[in-house]
């Protein structure tokens, strides 16, 4: 707590804590999608992440569970540096609280085995039309945004082709990871070549 107070003065993180509530949420929104666009994408691009983060592509069918299967250290990772970002910053806990709520809530369905469009919604929200494409065997390196999809617009990422549904998931060329929890927490990686740093 002191570390990270210690990172913006005093003044700054009293006046964010005394923002209303509703602009306190969509900064943490903001402030937490930045720092895991980055750190997802560094997932992709960085093999001694990918070898953590390719458990979470190694479903071949999406669901609402598909969000939860994740290796240990690739959950910690991105959840200590997007929170010891929010922290920083100096939101209050009642924002933070908000934010974790819809977080979970978001997270379980982008992964959703459901065919919505939501219109005017989709550049503005991670939907499960758009998250899906990230988990698309035959594309690589698009859609990292966990909650704004106009990041990856502005970071030249962004793949949302009109078809509603990918053909296949999972790691490309029938490729599977570890099967059962033990292996996959011991997992030393997957033959998947990390994709390179262009969208396609």
């Amino acid at each position: 707590g002191t570390t990270l107070a210690a990172v913006l003065p005093a003044f700054w993180r009293d006046g964010i804590a005394g923002l209303p509530l509703l602009v306190q949420f969509a900064g943490i929104v903001l402030v937490s999608d930045l720092v895991q666009y980055w750190v997802h994408r560094a997932s992709h691009a960085l093999p001694w992440l990918w070898r953590f983060h390719a458990i979470h592509h190694d479903a071949v069918a999406m669901d609402w569970l598909a969000g939860s299967r994740l290796h240990l250290v690739d959950a910690v990772l991105t959840r200590a540096l997007v929170f010891a970002a929010v922290m920083a910053v100096g939101f209050a806990p009642a924002a933070i609280g908000a934010y974790l709520v819809f977080v979970a809530t978001q997270a379980t369905f982008v992964h959703g085995n459901v065919g919505w469009r939501l219109g005017w919604l989709e550049p503005f929200l991670v939907t499960p039309r758009f998250h899906h494409w990230h988990h698309a065997d035959s594309v690589q390196n698009v859609n990292f945004a966990v909650h704004l999809p106009w990041l990856d617009r502005l970071f030249g990422t962004h793949h949302l082709p009109r078809e509603v549904w990918p053909e296949r998931y999972g790691l490309g060329g029938g490729r599977r990871g570890p099967r059962g929890f033990w292996r996959q927490l011991l997992t030393t990686g997957s033959d998947r070549s990390v994709a390179s740093d262009s969208a396609s």
